[in-house]
């Protein structure tokens, strides 16, 4: 059997202009919730 993915989910509190800013960067063909991953993993491979 393959090892269960644990997802870890909450609710970010980021104001508006800063997210939408972010959020704007992002194409349309890839979800946020995707971005937001791929910045999680550049920023945790910088250390």
């Amino acid at each position: 059997m393959g090892k269960k993915r644990v997802i870890k989910k909450f609710l970010l509190e980021i104001p508006e202009e800063i997210w939408e800013k972010w959020k704007n960067t992002i194409p349309r063909s890839i979800s946020l919730n995707k971005a937001l991953i791929e910045l999680l993993k550049k920023q945790r491979n910088k250390k």
